[in-house]
């Protein structure tokens, strides 16, 4: 009855021990493990009739985003830091999260982005200025991501992200208008 095979049967699993395989590395993982990773991605776009070096140069500094961003109470960052890849620092929230930031892209007046984690949540923006006649377009894209018990947190904060970001971008394009007389 076929081939003989040396060494014989699996031994038992020790006790403490399970006779399964080893962990999965992080990331998606089986559902009955409880670590599921929840990705949502979410874009706006507005038109401002600040230029572009004017809407890049107040959006990138963190110091500003108390004053145009609806979710945000205040940003820990030193006061003579001017804005710059690498840059990081810490901001509170209006529920009370206090995410860690890091600026990851910088070309001055094109592009610039961020990513933001704090705990099992992870979130990325990137904004995007487009010269358009005497003012310009802020593209703005990114992703929510959560997992284990913040996997609803992110699927629900990547839900409004878009309409958000954009009401947000607006509300700066007002502040900066009013900055630069128009």
């Amino acid at each position: 009855m076929g081939p003989h095979v040396r060494g014989g049967s699996s031994a038992a699993a020790r006790r403490g021990r399970r006779a399964d395989p080893p962990p999965l590395r992080r990331g998606l993982r089986a559902a009955h493990r409880g670590a599921v990773l929840t990705t949502r991605r979410f874009s706006a776009s507005v038109e401002l009739t600040a230029t572009p070096e004017q809407a890049f140069t107040y959006l990138v500094d963190p110091r500003n985003r108390p004053k145009w961003q609806s979710s945000l109470l205040s940003v820990d960052v030193p006061d003579d830091e001017e804005p710059h890849l690498g840059q990081a620092w810490s901001e509170l929230t209006a529920v009370g999260v206090r995410p860690h930031l890091v600026v990851t892209e910088f070309v001055p007046y094109r592009v610039w982005a961020e990513s933001g984690t704090w705990r099992g949540v992870r979130a990325d923006l990137r904004l995007r200025f487009t010269a358009r006649g005497t003012g310009c377009r802020v593209q703005a894209e990114g992703e929510v991501s959560g997992s284990g018990l913040y996997a609803a947190a992110a699927l629900s904060s990547g839900l409004v992200a878009g309409r958000a970001i954009g009401a947000d971008l607006r509300k700066a394009g007002r502040l900066i208008a009013a900055q630069h007389g128009g």
